[in-house]
């Protein structure tokens, strides 16, 4: 009887836990790419094959994706992957995928690199006063060339805000 017992807790469990495997795959999957980006970013000599691994990792980062519905996460690490690879336009699709499931400033900072290696300055300059409206504390992640021109931007904004006249925050580029 302790063993029925035992063996129907056990099945209650799975059946409970079964549903939330796919998001633990994927976070799982999520970590070290994340960490294979952030080493072959910082330490580029250190990968035989920079190409390949850059593949690979939005490999993982998009088939992470289907486990996290709703998270933005793979879509942004998958086009971090293909900035670092060169192919800003893509890039800019894949951020555009991350877009689609919710604002975060992390994406609107990638989107203005992107779109400024793109040769896009005017949307990558959008991309930037958007991301700093909603999180000035981000300043320190632009180039000083990128971020001064946009601090009396900003600072008019701002003004506007208080006096009542801003209809609307920078749009998206």
């Amino acid at each position: 009887m302790r063993l029925a017992r035992g063996l129907l807790l056990a099945a209650l469990l799975g059946w409970a836990l079964a549903p939330e495997l796919p998001r633990y795959r994927a976070e799982r999957l999520l970590r070290p790419a994340t960490e294979a980006l952030r080493q072959l970013v910082s330490r580029p000599g250190d990968v035989a094959d920079p190409q390949n691994a850059l593949t690979r990792i939005e490999q993982i980062a998009l088939a992470a994706a289907a486990g996290v519905p709703g998270d933005s996460r793979p879509w942004i690490l998958a086009g971090s992957t293909r900035l670092v690879a060169g192919e800003p336009a893509t890039a800019i699709e894949l951020y555009r995928e991350a877009l689609a499931l919710g604002e975060r400033t992390e994406i609107d900072i990638n989107m203005g690199r992107a779109y400024e290696a793109n040769g896009e300055p005017e949307k990558a300059r959008a991309a930037f006063l958007r991301a700093v409206w909603i999180s000035p504390a981000l300043f320190p992640a632009l180039l000083p060339d990128v971020g001064a021109p946009l601090v009396a931007e900003l600072h008019r904004m701002e003004e506007e805000l208080r006096d009542g006249r801003l209809k609307a925050p920078p749009p998206l580029p």
